[in-house]
């Protein structure tokens, strides 16, 4: 008598589990990766979302750090992109780098967390909702739609 039980309780169990699984499985992706695999991005939510994008070949040219030292880590890896202000170099000891992550394909466009990504052969191209954004390849990168002082 106890084994029927026993078995409602798993079906009851198990069967909560799989209405809350997909759910999270139709979220719309928080990151991607090129299709060269060189280029990964990551929204970082928050109270203002960020955009984290980082290139496996490094940024070309190398910036220079603000003063010597100032980065103890990985210097120049890629960008951070705040909704609303200026890209940021980054300074990292992790790494939004996964194989698994979604390619966004040349041609296609990623929209989420108020950021815009356009994969093109020549490079990837990031936006914030002000038109501030960035430009990554593995020959070259910059920053776009600044006011000049």
């Amino acid at each position: 008598m106890y084994k029927p039980i026993n078995k409602l309780v798993i079906l009851v169990v198990t069967s909560a589990m799989v209405t809350l699984l997909p759910q999270v499985s139709i979220a719309a992706p928080k990151g991607f990766q090129s299709p060269s695999g060189n280029i990964f991005c990551e929204l970082i939510p928050g109270e203002t979302n960020s955009l984290r994008c980082e290139i496996s070949s490094s940024l070309k040219p190398t910036p220079p750090q603000p003063y010597p030292g100032y980065c103890p880590f990985d210097w120049g890896r890629g960008l951070l992109l705040p909704a609303d202000a200026r890209p940021e170099i980054l300074c990292i000891s992790d790494t939004v780098a996964d194989k698994n992550k979604t390619v966004l394909a040349y041609g296609q466009t990623w929209n989420n967390g108020g950021f815009k990504c356009v994969s093109q052969k020549t490079g990837l191209t990031c936006t914030n909702r002000n038109g501030i954004g960035f430009f990554l390849s593995r020959e070259k990168w910059r920053v776009f739609g600044l006011s000049q002082p």
